[in-house]
């Protein structure tokens, strides 16, 4: 009798625990959802701030606590934004820090991600907000349609068969390679063009005269 009495209160226990547990992550998603709304009325501003909302989310799939299967049904039942706004928040907030994002805003920041993963080059959207250029003028200050299109014409240039699809991975680990290694030496790489047989770097004067001096 005993044994059954200590079964059925550690069963009371379990269950309590795991409704509380709900409860706090139906409390958090809650908590979220608001701030969401909050912030899309100053979207300009807030985007940020909703994507790290929906990152939370989606990462902790804090949808689950309101019987949402996935971060998509989570946003169709709440009809904060679409899937692919939320996507576009999510990966900003993923690969691009608070300050930068915010200085270029959401469309050019997205924009910029989109170019960065198209560029053969290894680059980043940070890298590109630092130093990049796009139609020879600061890829930061850059108009979304110019660099849409550049993505856009970066994407037709990508190799399509195997065989060069193999032999630009190569270039392309060369390239990440010597950037590594001038970047150790003091010097940021301007562009660097690689041939079957030659590679040939393009090296800011100024980085380069500094370099010597010290050496």
């Amino acid at each position: 009798m005993a044994t059954t009495r200590t079964a059925t209160g550690a069963r009371k226990l379990i269950e309590a625990t795991k409704r509380d547990a709900l409860a706090a992550r139906h409390k958090k998603l809650t908590s979220l959802s608001a701030l969401i709304r909050r912030r899309l009325a100053t979207v300009v501003e807030s985007f940020y701030d909703i994507g790290v909302a929906l990152t939370e989310i989606a990462k902790t799939k804090l949808y689950a606590a309101d019987g949402h299967a996935s971060l998509e049904a989570y946003l169709d039942a709440e009809k904060l934004l679409s899937v692919s706004q939320a996507r576009k928040l999510i990966d900003i907030v993923k690969n691009i820090p608070r300050d930068q994002a915010l200085a270029v805003g959401q469309e050019r920041a997205y924009a910029l991600i989109a170019l960065s993963r198209a560029t053969p080059e290894p680059d980043s959207a940070v890298d590109l907000i630092a130093q990049g250029e796009v139609d020879g003028q600061p890829a930061a200050k850059a108009p979304v349609r110019a660099i849409t299109a550049a993505a856009r014409a970066q994407r037709e240039k990508a190799p399509k068969t195997p065989a060069a699809k193999a032999r630009r991975k190569t270039e392309v680990a060369l390239e990440r390679g010597l950037r590594a290694l001038l970047r150790a030496a003091g010097l940021s790489v301007t562009a660097v063009r690689i041939s079957k047989d030659a590679v040939r770097v393009e090296l800011p004067r100024a980085k380069v005269e500094k370099a010597l001096a010290k050496a």
